[in-house]
């Protein structure tokens, strides 16, 4: 069995393509809500059994992932052609890519909005992986289009996003880097983990978090152009990840 890294991306995040798909970019908010603080931790999984984590010590401007030498050396995203109804909590096609918000697809803009990089840091930086909704929101996240539109139930979005690499050729290797200092070199019989967190421990009953994404992206538009972002907390689990703290997806403006 080839041995694997997973992405796991979750909170306030921006998630960019590039045109040939063989780089993708992660924007972490440079001044998210008060409360969303950014970890990241690492984790090793021995084939053969056991754990160890290892430590970030210091997170560099850029944070780089860069995977040699697999079968798949491009970005992908996990089946795109799945219907979703957003309005039922999925029993199929749970893992779609498709969950995942994109704000410029015909769902919500339907055009590009543009981002500002320097809006953004760290960046999180990777060259292999396919993509995928790794959890659906407890809750259903809401829009309002405009200063005066109504209140619309937009439904279930990914609360978290998965990035799924494997190292599946003999010579296959990884290596994680923060601001140009290695975290690690992937070894063999091994499974990594790297957990992206900018979300919040707890919230507050009524969620606006995602707004916060228009101080770096949709910087041309209005007030009325904008469209908002709700959802509302509710006992029925443990806290978190909300509706309106989904990560995002760009499909095209380029970080620029």
């Amino acid at each position: 069995m080839p041995a694997t890294i997973t992405l796991i991306l979750k909170g306030l995040l921006a998630i960019f393509v590039n045109t040939d798909r063989t780089e993708c970019t992660v924007g972490i908010l440079r001044n998210p809500p008060p409360e969303h603080t950014l970890e990241i931790t690492v984790t090793k999984q021995l084939l053969g059994g056991g754990e160890v984590e290892i430590p970030v010590h210091n997170i560099g401007a850029e944070l780089y992932l860069d995977v040699q030498n697999t079968s798949q050396p491009n970005i992908t995203f996990r089946d795109m052609g799945a219907v979703i109804n957003r309005q039922v909590d999925p029993a199929t096609n749970r893992d779609s890519f498709k969950w995942v918000v994109d704000l410029e697809n015909e769902e919500l803009y339907n055009t590009a909005i543009g981002a500002n990089r320097g809006a953004f840091h760290p960046l999180f930086i990777f060259n292999s992986g396919e993509l995928f909704a790794r959890s659906i929101s407890r809750s259903h996240l809401f829009i309002r289009r405009g200063l005066f539109g109504q209140l619309e139930d937009f439904g279930f979005v990914a609360s978290e996003v998965g990035v799924a690499i494997s190292l599946d050729q003999e010579n296959s290797r990884a290596v994680f880097t923060s601001g140009g200092v290695e975290i690690f070199t992937s070894e063999p019989d091994t499974n990594y983990v790297i957990d992206i967190d900018h979300d919040a421990a707890a919230h507050s009953n009524i969620v606006l978090d995602a707004n916060h994404y228009y101080k770096a992206v949709g910087l041309g538009l209005s007030e009325r152009e904008r469209i908002s972002f709700m959802s509302i907390v509710d006992d029925s689990g443990p806290a978190g990840p909300e509706a309106a703290c989904f990560s995002g997806h760009l499909s095209k403006s380029p970080i620029t």
